[in-house]
């Protein structure tokens, strides 16, 4: 299914209502040939064999339906191609860990800490692991192939080995989806249709591809969400591209529809707007005035979210996320400014920090941001995160009584809105005499207020060395210590 530019696939999910006993094994049979189908499908792709002659090997072994073995080889071959994406990244997290381990290394060789030798022993062996790792994922690369793939998830398998779960749990988990991709010129879908039934609910007929009739088709009630019925009716009438992929979990079938949404490019800031900074465990949310003017903030923690699995993980995240679009909708608030950033994960850091940031995948909350805005016909501005969390320290912290993310997203929702940040006069006194003299007005990000960014480093650097509490200072104490220097 494919999307223009200025539209973004959204997710709604529904369940299958009281599923017939004799369907809901036949749906079993087609979700078991189509992953096995899938597995076929990859290793053919590792042989050499393009979409053409996969499919005409696997039909006649799983499901003597082209566009279901189409959607098995788009499966298998996105599975590659998003691993072999992130096999750099991998490699340059690591080569990145490494380097700063060994920096550190050599500060603790000049430190005087008694116990200095043993510090050293564990970095190294911390480095020997992360070149270890490095290493065979640069395999990889020059080799042009992937990490093995298990599909049911390691996790399981270790289970499995440890006889924690039964053979036939591992067989299901390996054979619970089934996956259909959409056509504009079949009416939206052929092999699983969805037409309105009544309420909230659809009918969805699945083509049968093990059955002797032609055309014959499997028939399910599927209920979405009365909130977004109407939007799933209004797109199915336009007979435009969704795909649909069913999973079964736990005993029940669950409906994943995905559209291609229309995303709003204008903004109307008369009733304001509010900014989100965005943090391992916490959304900071601060709205602004239509004049950027602050008006309220407030911190939904997920202090949980880097404790669990990531399947409870990603929905923790879409219920925080759901919490702060509504909270904001309350305000008479319909744009969100989030920054424009990457969030990498440090592998040099400690364990903790390591298993949030790499369970804190910046690009989830954002997916799931994106999804609920357009559901919730909310509009998203990305701005560019410079200097907002130094900005939001210097200007807004004490005199709202707010915190470095709550002020930093007061910065991100001004910005949205077009305003500049000026240098504030105590710190034009300092930095900027002249221009202070004269009575200028500075703003720049990239020539004043990284010079902000460089004396604030040097000032922190140099209270951390004098073992001073700089972390709870105001601005004010910043600029006193200035004069002390």
């Amino acid at each position: 299914m494919s999307k223009s530019e200025n539209e973004q696939p959204i997710t709604f999910t529904g369940v299958i209502i009281n599923p017939p006993v004799s369907e809901s094994m036949i749906l079993d049979e087609l979700m078991r040939k189509f992953q096995s189908a899938k597995r076929f499908i990859r290793e053919r792709i590792f042989d050499g064999l393009d979409r053409k002659n996969a499919v005409a090997k696997a039909k006649p072994l799983f499901l003597n339906n082209s566009r279901f073995m189409r959607d098995a080889f788009l499966e298998a071959e996105a599975s590659i191609s998003s691993q072999k994406e992130l096999l750099p990244l991998y490699v340059e997290q690591y080569k990145t860990a490494i380097q700063k381990i060994e920096k550190k290394i050599e500060k603790i060789q000049n430190s005087r800490k008694p116990n200095k030798e043993d510090l050293i022993l564990y970095k190294q062996d911390r480095i020997k692991k992360l070149t270890k790792k490095m290493k065979y994922y640069q395999f990889h690369i020059e080799n042009d192939s992937v990490p093995k793939v298990v599909d049911g998830t390691k996790k399981r398998l270790i289970l499995l080995n440890k006889k924690k779960i039964t053979k036939q749990e591992w067989v299901d988990s390996r054979s619970n989806a089934l996956f259909s991709r959409g056509e504009s010129s079949k009416a939206g879908n052929e092999n699983i249709k969805l037409h309105y039934l009544q309420d909230r609910s659809v009918d969805m007929n699945i083509l049968n591809p093990l059955s002797s009739k032609r055309n014959d088709r499997l028939q399910f009630e599927v209920q979405f969400s009365e909130k977004h019925i109407l939007t799933i009716l209004n797109y199915l009438s336009s007979r435009k591209a969704y795909s649909v992929r069913i999973l079964r979990e736990y005993g029940k079938y669950y409906v994943h529809l995905t559209l291609n949404q229309q995303l709003e490019f204008a903004y109307d800031f008369t009733n304001g707007c509010a900014g989100i900074d965005i943090n391992p465990d916490n959304l900071a949310v601060t709205i602004v005035h239509s004049n950027g003017n602050f008006r309220v903030s407030k911190v939904f923690w997920m202090n949980d979210v880097n404790c669990v699995r990531s399947e409870k993980g990603n929905w923790m995240i879409g219920n925080i996320v759901a919490s702060v679009i509504d909270w904001v909708k309350s305000f008479g608030i319909d744009i969100i400014a989030i920054e424009d950033l990457y969030f990498k994960n440090d592998l040099s850091k400690n364990k903790k920090f390591n298993r949030m940031s790499s369970h804190f995948v910046y690009r989830k909350i954002i997916t799931i941001l994106i999804s609920k805005s357009i559901k919730e016909r909310v509009t998203l501005a990305q701005v560019p995160a410079y200097y907002s969390s130094l900005i939001g320290r210097v200007k807004y912290q004490k005199a709202y009584g707010l915190s470095i993310h709550q002020s930093a997203a007061l910065v991100l929702a001004r910005r949205a809105m077009g305003f500049n940040e000026k240098i504030p006069k105590q710190i034009m006194s300092v930095l900027f005499a002249k221009e202070a003299e004269k009575g200028h007005s500075l703003s720049d990000l990239f020539k004043h207020w990284k010079k902000v960014q460089a004396w604030f480093s040097s000032l922190r650097e140099l209270a951390n060395q004098n073992h001073e509490p700089y972390k709870h200072w105001w601005i004010d104490d910043f600029i006193r210590r200035t004069c002390l220097v």
